[in-house]
């Protein structure tokens, strides 16, 4: 048996992508003939290039969250390591009086502790910012949804305190975990924050609920905004792939 790819060219001139099957065909110890298949690959390398679009434009959707995320994180991180150099600033500035008092002690272990929370924070937003930046390669395992909506507000809260909206959750706290691709999961509900504070300019509320429901075992997730909706014309279209009514590089709809 023979296998191979090649091309053909049809009589109007246009390249025909085929697989080849071929087999000798013997009597005894002599070669009568060959039989020989042509497989069309036509709609094959089309669905291909199509799951290639696909893959491309999710990755430049995950680049446009992500560059958000960046500038966002970049002034979430501001404030506590400003915080933090006030502190140093201020003990260098009582060392240099001399001894210190009981109380500027007590105050110096309160400065310490107050900047390793602040580092803590920091390290944590790294730490997410990272996980997010990773290539999307599927890794199932137990999720803490509540952690995973917590996570995804530290990301983003920025962004938002900046544009005026205010964020309400309620997140109870018995919610079992679920299987599921964390990163994956933060994409989505970054994207769906993202896209809220964008329907939202000048200011809002945005809502973040998690719910457990015994009886049918489903963990649901709602995120709620005041933003001005979706027009009655787009309604129909949101759940098509990458669509959106953003400018150009500005989002690719349901990339998420």
């Amino acid at each position: 048996m023979f296998l191979s790819e090649s091309t053909l060219i049809s009589k109007k001139g246009e390249k025909i992508p085929v697989r080849l099957s071929a087999q000798v065909l013997f009597q005894g110890n002599e070669e009568i003939g060959l039989v020989a298949f042509f497989r069309d690959l036509r709609k094959v390398k089309r669905l291909k290039q199509q799951f290639l679009d696909q893959a491309q434009y999710l990755h430049q959707d995950k680049m446009i969250s992500l560059g958000k995320l960046a500038a966002s994180v970049v002034h979430e991180l501001n404030n506590p390591l400003t915080g933090i150099l006030n502190y140093i600033r201020l003990m260098i500035k009582i060392l240099g009086r001399g001894s210190l008092s009981t109380e500027q002690i007590q105050k110096f272990q309160k400065y310490l502790d107050l900047s390793g929370s602040e580092v803590r924070r920091c390290s944590e937003i790294v730490s997410n910012l990272l996980a997010f930046s990773r290539k999307p390669k599927l890794e199932f395992s137990e999720v803490n949804i509540n952690d995973l909506l917590e996570k995804s507000i530290l990301l983003s809260k920025y962004k938002l305190t900046l544009q005026n909206i205010q964020i309400k959750t309620d997140l109870p706290p018995k919610i079992p975990e679920v299987l599921g691709d964390f990163n994956q999961l933060q994409q989505c509900l970054l994207n769906l924050i993202f896209n809220a504070a964008d329907a939202m300019p000048d200011g809002g509320s945005l809502t973040v609920v998690s719910y457990f429901f015994p009886h049918k075992g489903l963990v649901e997730i709602k995120v709620t905004d005041t933003g001005r909706g979706i027009a009655r014309e787009d309604l129909s279209k949101v759940f098509d792939p990458f669509f959106s009514t953003k400018k150009e590089g500005k989002g690719l709809g349901l990339g998420l």
